[in-house]
């Protein structure tokens, strides 16, 4: 049972990161659209904001697989 806890705090913590991110990222769109700025400016150029759709990305990803780990995990005696 404590490898099913393990993969269910993972998937937690990823899903947690996940939603924190999420919030950021929508903050930085309200305050791109009050203050008529462009998400690069903000970020510091295409390749931040890049950067920041790839981590939104891999953080959907790792909620995911790990979501998809608790499900197929078995105990082994």
């Amino acid at each position: 049972m404590g490898k099913r806890k393990l993969l269910i705090a993972v998937f937690l913590l990823s899903l947690l990161s996940l939603l924190i991110s999420l919030k950021l990222f929508w903050n930085l769109g309200i305050f791109v659209d009050e203050y008529g700025l462009s998400p690069d400016v903000v970020n510091g150029g295409g390749f931040w904001l890049t950067m920041d759709w790839l981590r939104l990305l891999l953080l959907f990803l790792l909620c995911v697989v790990s979501g998809i780990s608790i499900f197929k995990a078995k105990e082994y005696k």
